[in-house]
């Protein structure tokens, strides 16, 4: 769901491997086998770089196309289960930590 979410908000809903393994800090191997399985479930495919033809981009088909929707509903209703139980006093202080450990 979160490669799909993040490729929806792609130019032409698009990314190299190497953005969608820096986008969730994830290994080569990792992003590849999980392309695969989303290709094997025809939900990305892999295209040859426009502007290098050495790279692959990944892109949604049209078949994931149509669940962006229900993908970022389901986003959106979990982070408010998650926001609710703050105050957004304690949301602004939280939000900086978890800026920083996501970093590090």
């Amino acid at each position: 769901m979160n490669i799909i979410d993040y490729l929806s908000r792609q130019e032409n809903m698009a990314a190299n491997q190497q953005a969608i393994e820096n986008e969730f800090n994830i290994r080569r191997s990792t992003t590849t086998i999980i392309l695969q399985r989303m290709e094997k479930r025809h939900l990305v495919q892999r295209i040859i770089d426009p502007h290098d033809r050495r790279q692959r981009q990944v892109q949604l088909t049209s078949s994931a196309q149509q669940l962006v929707p229900t993908v970022h509903a389901y986003i959106n209703g979990q982070e408010r289960r998650l926001t609710d139980h703050f105050s957004p006093a304690e949301l602004a202080t939280v939000a900086p930590v978890l800026r920083y450990i996501g970093e590090g």
